[in-house]
């Protein structure tokens, strides 16, 4: 169960709007007019299409317009074997992280009834819990909303465990490293967090103040924050990457004010009529319109002119905004992924939600529905004249690490009069439109931000989520000179943190032991260190004991059958391979790739070494004959082809 949980955020990647996503032929009509009739064809023939089709299991779609419910329709099974179709009144479904949108409606309530400070440190309302800060900033309301709370990455929870809210967030409670306010990065804890204030300010439960506060007000009689016994009768049964039917994970908290809330079609409808009417549903009323705008405004931004972040709301899919201002929340889970868009100056509300893990049917949605009843403005950005010299670009250049995803790295050059990009997603071109800001070819714009003292500081672009923060350059080792085949590996995984530059030396050939290995890889992931004793009893005490304790928990290693780990030992090729291959498998949901194998490959390390070898992650050392390659399975694996293993990784995924 834990592994599904530590995935979720590696998994994000997947959703994203530059990724794989469904490709489907659009549904035009330059004349379209957002009306109930016109709306439900639209969406009908939306589902008809083949590519759709071949990715949907169910799904339900939400459309509300000045107040008025336009479309509220389930499509598809919410149990395939069963034959019971998706029902948008009946059949619930996880919300997974568009709950937090639901939590932040909770906290403006208490600020509307003067029981908490938005701008006010935390900390008084959280007499019985500390929340470690090493800025000397207030961390505020605002701060846990926005995603811009300098949160680490806190401790993780017992996987066979149950916790309630008050429980978890005590388990689990993460240190303010980075000065809040400074920096976007999505984060869940701070909602749990909330929820855990709500409870502190209002004396309720989160789960009884949600019901007392929301769902009766709305009527969202089916909507529950407990995964109890009436959401499991009705909850739609997810569906993985296969379209096999998956299991339903348990909430960890209980009540899960970051992403364990359920709901039906009816329900959410109720709520973007809230939402679209300034906080008002009919005769109940559960914000002021002051407050829903000052939730959508453009809160957290690298720069003005870029779509940014507003409380419990963020930026996914800015290329469909068409000119509009959008603010959106998407939410996923194994098995559930949601999306709710709201553009507050039509008085307009979008929800879908699916119930499998193929595709990304959210993106075309939005995409075909945009164009269709709110096209493009035609609003082309203003490129700068006259274009800036290379010198005048070279305070820019670097290497950028997101500041949620480790392995996703932007290197920047400085050219004449442009920027050249790199990262997983490919290279790309940026001309400078205003100071701190750059466009794309296709007009995906590109923020900077820079320190006190203009030194840039962070960097957003095409990848939702996060900002990226500039690194420094590594030192050099004496046995890794520039022109070393390795060098350019070696250097950009000290630069990213991922190997420790404690010594003068790399000591390139020397092979990586396999609890090093574990250590580095995981460098590479958001996901905090297991606190549970560890299982093998050759690791306890050891200093890489929490990280493999991790690796277990999230189904990447298993050990011997003796028992043991061995983390001192060489770890070989092919069980780094299997390494890897697991920890993408299962938590990014990648497929399996196919090469030809002419050497003799353990059979349980068959999938890792072709995912390897399929994909090129390796260096000069591996050799091709004949068109076949001589991966050395069974070899030790040298710390320079460790480096061009995890360097390559991550490029090759997206």
């Amino acid at each position: 169960m834990m592994k599904k949980i530590l995935g979720l955020a590696l998994a994000t990647l997947l959703i994203l709007p530059s990724t794989a996503l469904a490709k489907a032929e659009p549904v035009q009509r330059s004349d379209a007019k957002l009306e109930q009739a016109d709306v439900k064809e639209f969406t009908n023939q939306f589902f008809k299409q083949k590519e759709i089709q071949e990715q949907l299991v169910g799904a339900a779609v939400v459309v509300v317009k000045d107040g008025k419910v336009l479309l509220n329709q389930g499509y598809g099974y919410a149990d395939v074997a069963a034959k019971k179709p998706f029902d948008a009144d009946k059949t619930v479904f996880r919300l997974a992280s568009v709950s937090k949108l639901l939590t932040s409606v909770g906290i403006m309530q208490l600020a509307e009834a003067g029981k908490v400070d938005l701008n006010k440190d935390i900390q008084g309302y959280l007499p019985h819990l500390q929340i470690p800060n090493k800025t000397g900033s207030p961390l505020t309301l605002k701060h846990l909303m926005t995603n811009t709370s300098g949160f680490d990455l806190g401790g993780s929870a017992d996987p066979a465990k149950a916790y309630s809210l008050e429980e978890y967030v005590k388990a689990t409670v993460p240190t303010v490293t980075r000065k809040p306010g400074e920096a976007y990065r999505y984060n869940n804890y701070g909602f749990s967090l909330l929820g855990y204030i709500i409870e502190q300010t209002s004396g309720s439960t989160f789960e009884e103040y949600m019901k007392k506060g929301l769902f009766e007000p709305l009527g969202m009689d089916n909507s529950n924050v407990l995964f109890n016994s009436e959401v499991k009768k009705a909850i739609a049964t997810p569906y993985d990457i296969t379209l096999k039917p998956a299991a339903q994970i348990p909430n960890i908290p209980d009540s899960g004010p970051e992403g364990g809330m359920f709901s039906t079609g009816s329900d959410m409808a109720k709520f973007l009529q809230a939402m679209v009417n300034y906080g008002q549903q009919g005769s109940k009323r559960i914000l002021t319109k002051d407050s829903v705008l000052e939730m959508e405004k453009n809160s957290v931004t690298i720069h003005p002119d870029i779509p940014g972040s507003g409380y419990g709301l963020e930026t996914i899919y800015p290329s469909s905004y068409n000119g509009y201002t959008v603010v959106e929340k998407g939410g996923d889970l194994p098995g559930f992924h949601s999306n709710l868009w709201l553009l507050p100056e039509e008085k307009t509300g979008i929800f879908i939600v699916f119930n499998s893990d193929k595709g990304n049917l959210r993106a075309p949605f939005f995409e075909q529905f945009m164009n269709r009843y709110f096209p493009g403005k035609g609003i082309s950005p203003v490129i700068k004249t006259p274009k800036p010299t290379q010198e005048q670009l070279h305070p820019f250049e670097g290497l950028y690490r997101d500041l949620r995803m480790p392995g996703w790295t932007y290197n920047i050059k400085a050219g004449d009069g442009t920027l050249m990009v790199s990262d997983p997603r490919g290279e790309h071109v940026l001309r400078q439109s205003k100071d701190m800001l750059f466009y794309d070819e296709e007009g995906v714009p590109a923020g900077f931000k820079a320190d006190k003292d203009g030194n840039m500081e962070y960097f957003s672009y095409n990848k939702e989520g996060s900002w990226s923060e500039k690194l420094p350059e590594p030192a050099k080792y004496s046995d890794v000179p520039e022109d070393h085949p390795y060098a350019k590996y070696i250097y950009e995984l000290v630069q990213l943190g991922v190997i420790q530059q404690d010594q003068d030396t790399f000591k390139p050939e020397e092979p990586l032991a396999r609890g090093k290995f574990i250590a580095q890889l995981f460098k590479f992931t958001d996901f905090p260190l297991s606190s549970t004793p560890s299982q093998f009893s050759d690791t306890k005490g050891h200093p890489y004991e929490a990280v493999i304790q991790t690796a277990v928990e999230s189904g990447v290693v298993s050990g011997f059958s003796d028992g043991s780990f061995r983390p001192d030992e060489p770890v070989t090729r092919e069980q780094a391979a299997t390494i890897i291959w697991r920890l993408v498998k299962q938590n990014l949901m990648v497929e399996p790739v196919k090469a030809e194998l002419s050497e003799d490959v353990s059979p349980w390390a068959s999938e890792g070494v072709q995912f390897v070898v399929g994909l090129h992650l390796y260096g000069p050392d591996v050799a091709t004959t004949n068109g076949t390659v001589q991966y050395r399975p069974k070899d030790m694996l040298l710390n320079q082809e460790s480096a061009v293993l995890m360097g390559l990784l991550f490029q090759n995924l997206f």
